[in-house]
């Protein structure tokens, strides 16, 4: 009986080291790919337009998109936001700015 008690705790502590991600830094946001800079950014009815230097776009609803900013070294460098995925089937992500002007400039309303 003790063993298979012991045998529990043993297997639940395996499962718990193998959940939990790797620890890691931030991204470095000044060395993103031109498919990950943002260029404007629009808002119509529930919908954002985030327009990207490699000339696409990508189509966000409200829920699934955020806006941060990123003072820090590793943040974006002034006048290029940079898009991060963050669902695991790229339907959602967020924006990070290099500062709060940046964020209040980019927004736009358009229908």
């Amino acid at each position: 009986m003790i063993v298979r008690i012991a045998l529990i705790f043993i297997l639940v502590a395996i499962a718990e080291a193998v959940a939990q991600p790797a620890a890691r830094g931030p991204a470095d946001l000044k060395a993103v790919t031109a498919d990950h800079q943002v260029t404007s950014v629009s808002y119509c009815r529930g919908t954002y337009q985030v327009g990207l230097k490699d000339g696409s776009t990508r189509t966000f609803k409200e829920y699934d998109l955020a806006f941060k900013t990123d003072t820090s070294a590793n943040g974006p460098a002034k006048g290029t936001p940079a898009v991060v995925p963050t669902g695991r089937v790229g339907d959602r992500a967020f924006l990070a700015f290099s500062g709060l002007e940046e964020l209040k400039d980019a927004l736009k309303v358009r229908c």
